[in-house]
């Protein structure tokens, strides 16, 4: 038992550092100190960095696509289920110190330093996320909640990166009030008046 919980430690602290940090401003030696293990002891359990992102990223994009899931699959309106979806970024972003930021979108920030294997898994959260947001604002179309121009998957596409890019901005400018901002002006461009 004592292995599974420095193992989930390993990957609580790993994610914080980087959702706040990024990948490059992360060492296991900053994981170390904060778990309170040898650096040795983490190589136990994640030999490489990359052990360890893949790790960190099949526990991030399992938990964060089954909440989303259970946002589409709720009962609430349209405009609700997308309120509560761009709810997961804003919480992220007002944790702790209001610097954190989806673990995708910092990654995603530091692609070209990181293997073939974590690249795809990025790109894997990404297309999850724009194919539910796709059948997230076709249903608001079709139920009269949502109307803007273009084409459904293009607007799916403007939102995740409004709001992956947006919490970047947001910790520069304003933080998460700053953010809040940014989902309400978008909440206006896509409702039916």
């Amino acid at each position: 038992m004592k292995q599974a919980d420095t193992k989930t430690q390993i990957l609580d602290v790993a994610q914080d550092l980087i959702q706040r940090l990024g990948v490059n401003g992360m060492s296991y030696q900053d994981i170390s100190e904060v778990v309170g293990i040898r650096k040795a002891s983490i190589h136990t359990h994640f030999p490489k960095k990359d052990d360890l992102l893949v790790a960190l990223l099949d526990r991030y994009n399992d938990r964060f696509l089954r909440i989303v899931d259970g946002i589409l699959a709720s009962s609430d309106s349209s405009e609700v289920k997308l309120r509560r979806y761009c709810g997961l970024f804003e919480a992220t972003l007002s944790s702790g110190n209001q610097d954190k930021a989806c673990l995708c979108a910092m990654l995603g920030a530091e692609l070209i330093t990181l293997n073939d294997s974590v690249v795809e898994q990025v790109r894997r959260f990404y297309q999850a996320n724009q194919e539910r947001l796709t059948i997230l604002l076709d249903a608001g179309r079709q139920d009269g909640s949502f109307s803007f121009p273009g084409e459904v998957q293009a607007m799916a596409s403007l939102i995740f990166g409004l709001l992956e890019g947006g919490m970047l901005v947001a910790r520069v400018q304003g933080g998460a009030t700053r953010f809040h901002q940014t989902i309400e002006q978008l909440m206006q461009l896509i409702k039916c008046r």
